[in-house]
């Protein structure tokens, strides 16, 4: 592929773009002095009217009738963005509107909105539900008072945390009601999300430049355990485009999520493809499905034809670009999950969610990695950032032209030039070591000879 340059020119004029639509839109949209009067009803939806906004902190009263006297208060509504701004979910802030009945009680809990990747918390109603009727003198603990989203363990948190601090906070501006006891306080920080994904990071790495496969399926087997099933989470396209829409946790939250991002770019500057080659969680469930079948070379392979494979490879571009442009115009990293990860690792997706999965499972026993060449938005994201890699593997120029190299290069990244000499496509490139195991010619580690782009 000759047109990285393009790509790239494309994608930066697309994420910029893109994220100065949205804050474009964010600065239009309409401010607590002029919130719908339907986030106010679904809090409170036996009142009829409310009043203006009043108090220390906005809130406003809900009345049974249009008289709205004290007789026929049914309670009283607020926003969290008001009083703890400072609590955000996975993927930035989660406004929510509560009400409170005069009793010092949740009516009831509402989202008005969050970038929260939708596999995670598909049963957010649910979730919600469970702070129906309790007051400023119950707790809210997670495990044990109120039970979390499955694989959203720091979504349900600041869910919690941002309800329980505004209850109380309005019953004591409101009704004067004091809470039983001081809010849980904050969990320590996690040492093992940053420790380990340092170890996984540095195996990877250390196997890219020794070209020992060992340590690359020991990085590969890690991130499938920890990533995969641990933690459930990856380097996606909903990560992207939070950067872009400006939403993200908090470090002390999540120290996993910055990371695993910051040690992705930083690598992928560094080195190239490492998360994709060495630690992406469900390459390494492809390449596993692959070997079963292909190992010992029982069944034979059935590649797709240079034409079509080189035309194919631009499909992941144009699902990258689209995800990232539908997702700043509509404001959320919502169309930004579609990766097959999410409904394996999750258990979570659509019909369609599941059919894509399914699908990919089946093509992957007979094209090695069909997800990660042909449709992965990271894989395209982080190929267009691999090409300013400093590190890169290259062909020496004592190369016999035996071609060893182009046969045994899983993802076909290597291409014999007219003058039979081979040339590297970085970006497409996993660096997963095989060709320099296999060149007769390949004695040294600083080869000189210089590839093409």
């Amino acid at each position: 592929m000759k047109n990285y340059r393009l790509l790239t020119i494309v994608f930066v004029m697309i994420f910029i773009a893109g994220g100065v639509l949205h804050f474009r839109k964010e600065s239009g949209r309409a401010t607590k002095e002029t919130v719908k009067e339907e986030s106010l009803k679904a809090v409170l939806p036996g009142a009829r009217s409310f009043s203006k906004e009043t108090g220390e902190f906005p809130y406003y009263k809900g009345y049974k009738t249009t008289a709205q006297t004290d007789t026929d208060l049914v309670g009283f509504a607020f926003f969290s963005a008001d009083i703890v701004p400072e609590i955000t979910g996975y993927a930035g802030p989660i406004p929510m509107a509560i009400g409170m009945s005069p009793e010092g009680k949740i009516t009831k809990v509402h989202v008005l909105s969050h970038s929260e990747t939708s596999s995670y918390i598909s049963n957010l109603d649910s979730f919600l539900g469970q702070f129906a009727s309790k007051s400023i003198h119950d707790p809210f603990e997670l495990g044990k008072d109120l039970d979390g989203i499955s694989r959203a363990t720091i979504t349900s948190t600041a869910i919690a945390r941002a309800v329980e601090t505004s209850l109380d906070e309005a019953g004591r501006s409101i009704l004067q009601m004091e809470a039983a006891g001081p809010a849980a306080p904050k969990k320590p920080l996690a040492w093992d999300e940053i420790l380990i994904p340092l170890v996984l990071f540095g195996v990877a790495v250390a196997g890219i430049l020794t070209h020992k496969q060992n340590l690359r399926w020991i990085a590969l087997f890690g991130g499938f355990v920890y990533f995969g099933i641990v933690k459930s989470t990856m380097v996606s396209v909903v990560h992207f485009v939070n950067i872009g829409l400006m939403s993200f946790p908090s470090f002390e939250q999540s120290p996993l999520w910055y990371m695993l991002m910051g040690l992705t770019l930083l690598t992928t500057f560094l080195f190239g493809m490492v998360f994709c080659g060495s630690l992406c969680p469900f390459a390494a469930v492809e390449e596993l499905l692959y070997n079963l079948v292909h190992r010992k070379k029982r069944f034979p392979e059935r590649p797709l034809s240079n034409k079509v494979d080189q035309k194919s490879r631009y499909i992941k571009y144009l699902v990258l670009f689209t995800a990232v442009a539908v997702s700043a115009f509509l404001g959320n990293s919502g169309p930004a999950s579609i990766e097959p990860f999410l409904t394996l690792f999750t258990l979570n997706g659509t019909f369609l969610a599941w059919s894509l999965l399914a699908l990919m499972l089946l093509l992957a026993f007979s094209q090695f990695r069909f997800w990660c060449k042909y449709l992965c938005p990271v894989g395209a994201c982080l190929g267009l950032f691999s090409r300013f890699s400093l590190y890169k593997i290259k062909l020496g120029d004592n190369c016999s032209q035996c071609a060893a190299c182009e046969k045994i290069c899983p993802t076909r990244a290597i291409r014999m030039d007219e003058t039979g000499m081979p040339r590297i496509d970085y970006p497409e490139c996993i660096l997963c070591g095989k060709c320099v195991r296999v060149c007769p010619m390949e004695k040294t580690k600083n080869p000189t000879q210089k590839n093409e782009q």
